[in-house]
């Protein structure tokens, strides 16, 4: 049963079919794929920003990376797009974007084709709660609401919550959606932040915004967790880039750890082979016959070409202590020494960027609880959910929101059909 808060006045006397909260990818896949699948279905989104599709505008540094070829029912969403009048295009590791790579004309196309099929959008609206009553013998809904501080409710038929998770509250979601789950009895997993830069010991300032290729390990208690290839940035404060974005998905910090947060990170560590293609032998005779090749070059440029300069200069001021040494004068010891920084650099994890970085959020309403064909509740009838605030986290490269387009048009789809195409509230 929803919550008991509510408000006394309807929002202009207008009855709804099926009502929306939350105008990002998931709602307003939702929304429009309702009205496609019934015409004559009335439909609304619930904005809480001051207009709809805010997140998608940043995503994919504003290229918006779309979805991945590789994804589940990819040509569901394909078809939406194509329908919307969205153009993609594939690129590297089967990532899709929009021909134009704006993901501005992403959102101004949705936002056309939900004003062509007549759907009114309520923003700067802040749902307060979902309470669920009998209406003409009809189990149905009110949405209370604070719309510039007059409080009022839409009534509706069914309800789909789409207004995201906890990742980049900047943009409005900042979990308002859990609240609304919970009170219809949905239980809730863990929530953390996912897909962000990480903090760590032993990064040097001179390596900060050095962009760098490699095969990056996660440990915990120095046991593998999980590995990933590709570029990897250095920070003032730690890593970043995608890999570090994926790695960050599998640091968990368990609930019964008795220790303070800082230290439960520091359980973590992160490693990167800067040379995956060699083995640390093969790195040694490599660096050894170099050595014989560059004698009188200053040491500095001893991995000049290898790695990036800034990144070898590092290495090398690491494990030499003369600074004025030439290629020559490095010992076997030194060559060893410098081949485990090149296959082995460690950097422990001391803490993570948090929500407002985070690309998105780990945890939600558990799968389980939800009908995963049309994503109505298995707890709450005529109660739908789509997008993020599901228990659901991929890697980064379009799969998360791939599945926001999804989950939306499933719902959309899902609570159309549950609905006859005639029924009309009020009647």
């Amino acid at each position: 049963m929803g919550s008991n808060q509510k408000s006394t006045k309807s929002l202009y006397d207008i009855f709804y079919d099926i009502c929306v909260i939350g105008g990002g990818a998931s709602g307003l896949a939702a929304a429009i794929s309702i009205v496609e699948k019934t015409p004559t279905l009335r439909v609304c989104i619930i904005e809480k920003k001051e207009d709809i599709g805010k997140k998608i505008l940043a995503t994919g540094n504003g290229r918006c990376n779309i979805t991945n070829i590789s994804c589940e029912s990819f040509d569901v969403v394909k078809n939406f797009l194509n329908n919307s009048g969205i153009l993609i295009k594939e690129e590297e590791d089967g990532r899709m974007y929009p021909q134009s790579g704006q993901a501005a004309a992403v959102v101004e196309l949705l936002k056309w084709k939900a004003k062509k099929l007549n759907i009114t959008t309520f923003t700067n609206c802040q749902v307060l709660s979902v309470i669920s009553i009998v209406r003409n013998e009809a189990k149905e809904f009110n949405i209370n609401i604070d719309c510039a501080g007059e409080k009022v409710f839409i009534p509706c038929k069914k309800v789909i919550i789409a207004c995201g998770g906890k990742s980049a509250p900047q943009f409005g979601t900042t979990g308002d959606g859990y609240g609304i789950a919970k009170s219809f009895g949905h239980t809730l997993s863990k929530l953390h932040p996912v897909l962000m830069p990480v903090k760590c010991d032993g990064i040097k300032k001179s390596l900060k915004g050095i962009r760098v290729k490699g095969k990056v390990t996660l440990l915990k208690n120095e046991k593998p967790v999980a590995e990933e290839m590709g570029e990897v940035q250095f920070t003032e404060d730690g890593l970043s880039g995608i890999c570090i974005f994926n790695l960050s998905r599998y640091i968990r910090l368990e609930e019964n750890e008795s220790v303070l947060l800082n230290d439960a990170f520091r359980n973590y560590s992160i490693e990167i082979d800067f040379l995956p293609q060699m083995e640390e032998d093969e790195v040694i005779e490599f660096l050894k016959e170099r050595r014989f090749l560059m004698a009188g070059v200053p040491a500095h440029m001893y991995l000049a070409s290898v790695i990036n300069m800034k990144l070898g200069e590092q290495i090398i001021d690491d494990v030499l202590e003369d600074k004025n040494s030439t290629i020559g004068n490095i010992t076997y010891e030194g060559i060893e020494e410098i081949a485990m920084l090149l296959k082995s650099s460690r950097y422990t994890v001391t803490g993570a960027k948090g929500w407002k970085e985070a690309q998105c959020t780990g945890g939600g309403i558990p799968l389980d609880e939800i009908n995963t064909e049309t994503m109505e509740s298995t707890l709450a009838e005529g109660i739908y959910f789509a997008g993020e605030i599901l228990d659901y986290d991929g890697p980064c490269g379009g799969y998360n929101l791939h599945h926001a387009w999804l989950t939306g048009i499933k719902a959309g789809r899902g609570a159309a059909d549950s609905l006859s195409h005639n029924q009309v509230i009020g009647e």
